[in-house]
């Protein structure tokens, strides 16, 4: 079967077939010569399709839902706690986010979809003992790396 292509009238932005939901949400969110009614109806389309996708996930999971589907443990040990904050310092420093978003509300929901036993550190608790610690870490795996390495020599071209 050959592939159709439309276009989006508004824009002449060009979809195929397959993409229709994916028009749906270009029309609902992005397409900015669509006009406010058009917005509506897709954004309803969109919404609509993911509560339906979502309770499929919901049923095809089979049998009786139990409450360990719904719930994180709130008792986290410290080394899964370590670990985390571990790896929120390195997605802070390497993605340049500023230490004060992990007090912001929506990144704490996020954190606790995530893992509800979670609680994040303070912005300086982030930015002072958790990142000092994380830099030691780096610097005592580079001292090591240098020290396997043999025949190194440093500044002479």
């Amino acid at each position: 079967m050959g592939k159709f292509s439309a276009s989006c009238k508004y824009c002449e932005e060009a979809w195929n077939c397959e993409e229709v939901s994916k028009l749906e949400e270009y029309l609902s969110n992005h397409c900015k010569g669509a006009s406010a009614n058009v917005v509506r109806k897709y954004m309803t389309k969109v919404l609509k399709c993911q509560d339906k996708s979502t309770k499929k996930r919901k049923l095809s999971s089979g049998g009786q839902q139990n409450i360990y589907n719904y719930h994180d443990s709130m008792d986290l040990p410290d080394s899964r706690i370590t670990r985390i904050n571990c790896a929120l310092i390195k997605f802070f420093v390497a993605c340049g986010i500023s230490f004060r978003i992990v007090e912001h509300p929506f990144f704490i929901n996020l954190l606790k979809e995530l893992n509800g036993g979670y609680n994040p550190p303070t912005r300086k608790m982030l930015s002072g003992q958790i990142l000092k610690r994380e830099l030691a870490q780096v610097n005592n795996n580079v001292k090591l790396e240098i020290e396997k390495e043999t025949n190194l020599t440093i500044g002479l071209f």
